[in-house]
This record gives C-alpha cells, structure tokens and sequence, in this order.
C-alpha cells in the first residue's frame, strides 16, 4: 500500500477492493484511501472523517464506512461511489470502535465494540432511492397580462417580449424583465409588435424572431437584444409564428416548425442562427405550428404542436438531421416548455381543442412522462423556453374561460431524487 498503517476499514474483492482509514503511527490518524485492481495500489479520493478501528462493507465502487475511533468515539457514517466520499446525515445510534461489521453499502451491520465492551447491534437500512415530483409555485404578475409572448432567459433572470395583450386584439412591442420575484417594464421596446413568436438568449442577451404581425400575418423578421436596445438583423428565410426553439444564446438558434399564415397552416421548415444570418437545414418530418422544443442547436427535442388528428409527434434533431421518435403520450400543443435534449418539462396548453390545461410533462431523454403537480393556472400559449428542467418559469398565457389574457407567472421546481436515508436502532 502506498499508506502505512493499522485499524483500517475494507471493501471489495480479492481482485477490486479499497482500503481506507487508519493509524499509519502512534499518533497520526488518515483518511487516505486506496484502491486494488488485483495488481497494484491507487491512492483515490480520502475519506471525510479520518478514523480507525472502524466498521465498513460493501464493494470497490459502492462501499460504507461507519463508527472508529477520532480522538474520541464516532458515530459518523460516509458512503463511498467510486469516486467521492459523502457523509450521512444518518449517524449511529452509539459511537464506538473496534467494531465487528458486515454487509453492504444498503444493508449493513455493526456489533460489539468499544468503550466498555459494548454488546449492542446496530442495522443499517439505505433504501432505494425516492423519486419527488416537481412542483409549481407562484410569481410575481406581469404588468401587463398577455398570450403568445417571446421569452428566454432564466427563472431569476427572464424577459418576455411581444405577445397578444387582448384575445384577438393587436400584437403589442412591449418587453419586461424578471428578477425571480417581480417584473418591470424595459423602457425599450420591440421595433415590430409580435406575437407567438420565439427567443434565444438571456436577459440581456437575447434574440427574438417570428411571429404575427399587426395584421395577422406570419414574419419573418429578428430582432439582436444587447441589454439596452433592439437591433433588427437578418431575417428568417420563411416567415412564420408559432414555432418551436431550442439553444441558449443569441448566437447559436435553431428554429423549427411553425404557421406561414395565411399560406401554409404547417410548415415543416427548419433553420439554424449562427450571430449572423438563418441558414436552412434538414425539414421536420412532421410539419406543426403550436410546437415546443428545448435542447441545442446541435441537439434537440421538437414535440406536439397542433398535428391533426394527434398531438403524438416527437422528433430528435442531431445537429444534420431530424428523426421521429415514438411517444405514446400526448402532449399538448401551444405549450411552454425547458430544458435540454435529455431532461426536460413541457406545460400548459390545449389538452383538447379549445380546452385549456396547466399539465405538466417530464422528458427523460427517451420518454414523457405525467408530472403528477400542474400549474394552477390553466392556460395555453404561455411564454415559452425560460430555465432548464429543474427550473424553469411559465409565463403569461391565454385563459380559455373566461377568454382572457394571463399575467400569472409560475415556477416549477424538479423533478429531482433523494436518499430515503434511516435512522440506524440500536436492538
């Protein structure tokens, strides 16, 4: 071993274990720790509490280390994963050392031990991992309520730009800022009011692009968002609303699906935004208006839209082409949505004509899922592509009854896993 020394904790195999721990001389305790391939010894990541005459268990990549001696008894509990150390919150019910222990990293044992010869036993029980839901909470209103806004950016740092203040009304230019709690009004707006447009960036980095115009015709004009003021740039080689995003910044888009009204209810057009001018790439193999995306530009996600007579339609885009994927879930379609091309949430919308929804879907990479908390308000055509899938922001919206504009602002949390940790009895 590279570490001298005595009173070590152990894990593993003849050919895969680790050895940790110790007393490497008469006063001088360690937390190295070493790892055998059946040749040789590794030093790799130490423990968190240097000890000897410890319990431990398990295996070379999932170990548990528990109790030994300090300066004085503990009781502390760390679990190894083949990288890294981390300490339970879990401690045993008795410190002690010298302790006589078996089993594994999710069901151990600890008996006997010192100080004063002890006869207790103690079980550990690490259950399996418990999965917990993501969750809405509510936000500060927009100032001015509205449907089909343009927005990007992050919980605690949005904007949402454009959108349709009354059903039916004019397309309005106005922008505001979000800083996790309220929203203000930027005191610049659009060059050209829009609404169901799309956007990429952040707060103060930003790019929108589409959308419909006063007259109700789709555009195809973008706007580059410096922070302060609105620059129009190159334009979209097919204008369109309604359509689907994915990627971070102002620099680096893609843009997919959509309407071309009043000549084409769907398109299937695709383009890619490099800082400078859209350049067309390979078509969706569904054409869609209403879609969500989130990902990159390179690697993204497009699902439901308005696709009569289903909503099912989910592809994956690779950064050359699009590939259709199976989803037998249906998500809806004017949606809003976050995240990246493995992990991502989608909410609100049409769950059927004309029958607005706050659901809520989970993507794991290869499948939707029902996230069991909705939004508590139910709307569609929320502003879309704010946060990631852990924390993403819904904004504004369209009420179904009665018709109406929404302010309300909504961020979602998780899904995420915990450890269902427990306590260690004494019996």
């Amino acid at each position: 071993m590279n570490t001298a020394r005595w009173g070590l904790g152990s894990a593993g195999t003849q050919t895969a274990a680790i050895g940790f721990t110790g007393l490497n001389s008469p006063s001088t305790i360690t937390a190295a720790t070493e790892s055998w391939n059946g040749t040789s010894w590794t030093t790799v990541n130490s423990v968190n509490t240097a000890r000897y005459y410890l319990g431990s268990g398990g295996t070379q990549t999932a170990a548990i280390a528990f109790g030994g001696f300090t300066t004085v008894n503990s009781a502390a509990t760390e679990l190894w994963n083949g990288t890294s150390w981390t300490t339970s919150p879990s401690t045993m019910g008795t410190a002690r050392y010298t302790i006589a222990s078996a089993g594994t990293q999710t069901a151990a044992i600890a008996a006997g031990g010192n100080p004063g010869f002890k006869n207790t036993t103690e079980e550990w029980d690490r259950g399996v991992t418990v999965p917990v839901a993501g969750s809405w909470s509510s936000g500060g209103s927009l100032n001015t309520a509205r449907y089909g806004a343009a927005s990007t950016g992050t919980k605690t740092a949005a904007l949402a730009a454009g959108g349709g203040p009354t059903p039916g009304g004019s397309p309005t230019t106005l922008v505001e800022s979000y800083n996790g709690t309220s929203w203000s009004a930027n005191p610049t707006g659009l060059n050209t009011s829009r609404r169901y447009a799309s956007a990429s960036g952040t707060q103060t980095a930003a790019l929108v692009f589409g959308g419909l115009n006063i007259s109700d015709n789709a555009i195809s004009s973008t706007e580059s968002y410096n922070g302060s003021s609105w620059t129009s740039v190159n334009s979209l080689n097919t204008a369109r609303s309604a359509l689907g995003s994915s990627g971070d910044t102002n620099t680096s888009v893609l843009a997919f699906g959509g309407e071309s009204r009043p000549a084409t209810p769907t398109s299937n057009a695709s383009e890619s935004w490099n800082g400078t001018s859209w350049t067309n790439t390979s078509s969706l193999n569904t054409g869609r208006n209403g879609l969500g995306g989130f990902g990159s530009q390179t690697a993204a996600i497009a699902f439901g839209g308005n696709v009569p007579p289903s909503k099912n339609a989910l592809e994956s885009w690779n950064g050359s082409a699009w590939t259709s994927l199976t989803n037998p879930l249906s998500v809806n379609d004017y949606v809003g949505g976050a995240g990246t091309q493995t992990a991502g949430v989608t909410f609100g919308g049409y769950d059927v004509p004309g029958a607005t929804t706050g659901s809520t879907f989970i993507w794991n990479g290869t499948a939707f899922s029902t996230n069991p908390n909705s939004m508590s308000t139910a709307r569609t055509q929320v502003g879309v592509r704010v946060g990631t899938q852990a924390s993403a922001l819904a904004v504004g919206g369209y009420l179904g009854t009665p018709a109406s504009a929404s302010g309300a602002t909504e961020a979602f949390t998780g899904p995420y896993s915990t450890l269902n940790y427990k306590t260690l009895t004494t019996s």
